[in-house]
């Protein structure tokens, strides 16, 4: 039982028993024969006359207590608190008059009385109870959420929920020259950038709606679908990412301005199952998720180290969003620990966003790739030529095109029973 049950079921108690002592003291009984008069001047009744049943009376006031309170307990808005109460209390004197039709006289006061007070005791409990449940709340997720989604997240009433196994999308951004970085400058100013990357990605991304997860100098990963459920988890990731490349530009013109270093920023997403909860002891308590899909997102983002991209994403993410974004296909991967290979996108922007030439620079690196795979490297070498776009650095694009070179040069045949470039990644 729960602390809101728990309440209820008191009120209902506290406002059971003194009504039960009215009725001994025969406190409605005026009450009743007032009502029989009433009901005999305007209904049509039994010639045997209404006949009081006393337990009927006790349980219709017992339900409309403990009814009343839970509700008015659990439910949010006020004024469909008062509705229901409106509402009880004609259903109330509509049964006490179909009760008269049928013979039996059943007062409509007390019900009414145990209705109203039990509902007004509920909306103050739920005052309190609701305060200590924001308070203990804010504890988890001020500062990991938007206020917007906090105030949701509250207003939900259900903590169980957010203990669960659920798709969720792992976003990490990460700083991939950090080692550079801290043995490149003073401590102090090293933590300063740090400070500074830290706040500027994770308040960028919680004001977009992500959940911050883990943040520290190295990195900053946020969660979209956890805590609330998001069945558009993925797309909302991918729209946020698609922002934040042009927020990460800004960022490392102003790290290079103020610390004098080129700050390497990567991202990358991916899309799974994990197993979410409160995790930890005492104060260092969390709501998180732990599984493959957090450990990928890792693995994939120091990726954007090897390729010189921006943006990567998981092939699940990808077939989830292929709809609503514009992408072009990496390597062949296979995540640590794990003999399946998956397919790897770079995140160029989303759908509909990318001009002419950037498209056909697009439909040509993807033919390129596919290319590549498949052992045509003459070919693939072409269709990479053709994928550049005049006056722009493509580090993707130079990566791929040593890579054919470099089996062009050494004529090397491709396997056979595997892609021609894949990788195993490496643990974070």
């Amino acid at each position: 039982m729960n602390r809101n049950h728990a309440a209820a079921m008191f009120i209902g108690v506290l406002v059971c028993i003194p009504l039960l002592a009215l009725y001994h003291f025969g406190f409605f009984q005026s009450t009743a024969e007032w009502f029989a008069m009433l009901f005999a001047r305007g209904f049509i009744l039994p010639a045997a006359g209404l006949r009081q049943i006393v337990w009927l009376q006790y349980g219709y006031y017992t339900f409309m207590a403990f009814t009343s309170a839970w509700v008015c307990i659990e439910m949010i808005s006020q004024w469909r608190r008062f509705a229901f109460l409106l509402g009880g209390t004609f259903l109330t004197a509509t049964f006490s008059c179909l009760m008269a039709m049928s013979g039996v006289l059943f007062e409509p006061v007390s019900g009414s009385l145990a209705l109203w007070f039990a509902g007004i005791v509920g909306i103050a409990v739920s005052g309190s109870v609701n305060g200590y449940r924001r308070h203990v709340m804010r504890d988890y997720f001020v500062g990991r959420l938007s206020s917007h989604l906090f105030e949701e997240l509250v207003d939900q009433n259900n903590p169980a929920k957010m203990t669960e196994r659920r798709e969720i999308t792992v976003l990490t951004c990460r700083l991939l020259n950090h080692g550079e970085l801290s043995t490149g400058i003073e401590a102090p100013q090293f933590e300063n950038l740090a400070t500074h990357f830290q706040r500027s990605v994770s308040e960028f991304l919680i004001a977009r709606g992500a959940y911050l997860d883990d943040c520290d100098a190295r990195q900053v990963r946020v969660f979209f679908g956890f805590p609330l459920s998001d069945e558009h988890h993925a797309l909302h990731a991918v729209q946020v990412a698609a922002v934040l490349r042009t927020h990460l530009s800004t960022l490392t013109r102003e790290i290079e301005q103020r610390f004098g270093k080129k700050a390497q920023i990567g991202v990358a997403f991916s899309t799974g199952p994990g197993v979410c909860g409160l995790y930890g002891t005492d104060h260092f308590q969390s709501f998180s998720a732990v599984g493959d899909v957090i450990d990928f997102s890792a693995q994939l983002c120091v990726l954007n180290a090897e390729y010189g991209s921006k943006v990567l994403l998981s092939a699940r993410t990808y077939s989830l969003v292929k709809d609503n974004a514009e992408v072009r296909p990496m390597e062949m991967v296979c995540a640590a620990g794990s003999s399946q290979m998956s397919e790897v996108y770079e995140l160029l922007a989303e759908k509909g966003t990318l001009a002419e030439q950037d498209i056909r620079a697009r439909d040509a690196f993807w033919q390129g790739v596919v290319q590549y795979r498949k052992g045509d490297l003459k070919q693939a070498l072409e269709s990479f030529g053709n994928a550049t776009v005049e006056d722009r650095e493509d580090a993707p694009l130079k990566y791929f095109k040593e890579r054919v070179e470099a089996a062009l040069k050494e004529k090397e045949a491709p396997a056979k029973e595997t892609p021609k470039h894949s990788r195993q990644l490496a643990a974070t």
